[in-house]
């Protein structure tokens, strides 16, 4: 078994109205969550910080986490950085700030596609929607953290603006493309009462062959450092405070998400799987195990193998509503 992770945070951009205060401390306080509860050695965790996570330097980064992949690996890739979101066509699409250019989701989706199922683990500190500063109430004080959003030159938001009118469809990270307004709606909103289900499995679902860890929902701004939250992001801050090696990904969520409501921070982290390994929210974070107390349930196997074609849809559409 090969344990392996690709550590990147970025506090200082170019562009100086960009600079955040807690990305670096983010990845420094997850690799020590990597070396102390899940026995990764110093020397397989890459971290590449500021000026050195250029894209050219991420991508190497990737290829290298990448090579030799086999079966019951533990590969970790964590991002803690800004994120972006603008009209590419009829797409609104999501990508991460890298410190000299974009991160699309369908590069780091399409070097995925290789992997065995069930080895690699995506966490993401980011968020994608607008605005400057978040403001929390913890404790009876107020606070105000920086929002983890890229802004972009004013002629390139200018420019954005003006395609905003073409949007047809929404591209939300790490998953496919879709204009089913129940998909979309399900990204915005939490349990969206009335909304439709969307038409399909495919619709927004995730394109990564990973379990993806998300800081926030997409209407949502996730937090840099603050002093409520010890100075890491507030969504790194909730997962190293929360890691437990027995329980569920789905657990583990929950979990940071309770911890960051405690802060009074309207800030819903978000674990998700692809439609085919829905298991992975069911397993252990980051060692894809069973959790303490009980097997991971297993879908139904398509038709003449425990179950049917509908059996293993259903399946599916249930795991994923619990999600």
């Amino acid at each position: 078994m090969a344990q392996r992770a690709l550590l990147v945070g970025i506090d200082n951009y170019p562009d100086p109205r960009n600079n955040l205060n807690s990305c670096i401390a983010d990845t420094l306080a997850f690799k020590g969550l990597l070396q102390g509860s899940y026995g990764f050695d110093s020397s397989s965790i890459q971290l590449l910080h500021n000026q050195d996570a250029t894209l050219a330097n991420v991508s190497a980064g990737l290829d290298a986490l990448f090579s030799g992949a086999q079966a019951g690996d533990q590969l970790v890739y964590f991002e803690s950085s800004h994120g972006y979101r603008y009209p590419d066509g009829d797409t609104m699409v999501e990508v991460l700030c890298l410190y000299d250019g974009f991160l699309k989701d369908t590069e780091l989706a399409g070097r995925t596609q290789g992997l065995p199922p069930d080895v690699l683990t995506v966490v993401l500190d980011a968020c994608h929607s607008g605005g400057m500063n978040k403001m929390f109430f913890p404790g009876g004080d107020v606070q105000v953290a920086r929002v983890k959003v890229w802004q972009p030159a004013p002629d390139v938001a200018a420019r954005d603006s003006q395609l905003y009118s073409q949007v047809t469809k929404f591209k939300f990270f790490g998953r496919s493309a879709t204009g089913d307004s129940g998909a979309v709606a399900k990204n915005f909103i939490v349990d969206p009462a009335g909304v439709p289900a969307p038409k399909d499995l495919g619709e927004a679902a995730v394109d990564l062959n990973a379990a993806l860890f998300a800081a926030c929902r997409a209407d949502q701004t996730a937090a840099a450092g603050s002093p409520p939250t010890n100075n890491l992001s507030a969504f790194t801050y909730g997962l190293v405070t929360e890691a437990d090696t027995a329980i569920s990904l789905s657990d583990l969520n929950a979990r940071v998400g309770a911890r960051l409501e405690q802060l009074n921070m309207e800030q819903t982290p978000l674990a998700e799987a692809p439609v085919l390994h829905p298991e992975l929210l069911t397993e252990t974070f980051i060692t894809m195990l069973a959790p303490s107390g009980g097997a991971a349930p297993t879908a139904p196997t398509p038709d003449g193998d425990g179950g049917s074609g509908a059996d293993l849809e259903a399946w599916l559409r249930d795991q994923l509503g619990a999600a």
